[in-house]
């Protein structure tokens, strides 16, 4: 089975790196990203898109809502499992994404292992 990859999208390099970390561990290839900005010119671009993004909400240049609006409305991304993490846990902030197109929402802190049985319910 070839290498599942995952796009990563954060703006905290510790957390980014610390999540890579565990994410490389399990065998899955990390492409991480920090800004909204950067992650839109990766949607929009000829590399074909990642297994399954996991996104902070809060992001420089364009937050995880709206990347999420952007990945669902291009053909190649539509389809793309995304799992969204925030520390915005309010009811309100992840009926918002769920209902527009993330997959799945995590609030931070949480267990490692959860995020893993999360993203690998989505790559089955």
């Amino acid at each position: 089975m070839p290498t599942r990859r995952i796009l990563l999208i954060d703006d905290d390099p510790i957390f980014s790196t610390v999540l890579q970390h565990v994410l490389s561990r399990e065998g899955y290839q990390v492409e991480q990203l920090a800004d909204g900005r950067a992650a839109t010119e990766r949607v929009h671009s000829e590399t074909p898109p990642p297994d399954l993004v996991v996104s902070d909400i809060m992001l420089p240049f364009l937050d995880g809502f709206q990347l999420v609006a952007i990945m669902r409305s291009n053909t190649a991304w539509e389809r793309i499992p995304i799992v969204m993490l925030s520390a915005k846990g309010q009811e309100s902030d992840i009926q918002h994404a769920l209902d527009n197109g993330a997959d799945d929402y995590l609030v931070k802190p949480f267990q490692h292992g959860e995020l893993l049985a999360r993203i690998r319910r989505f790559l089955r």
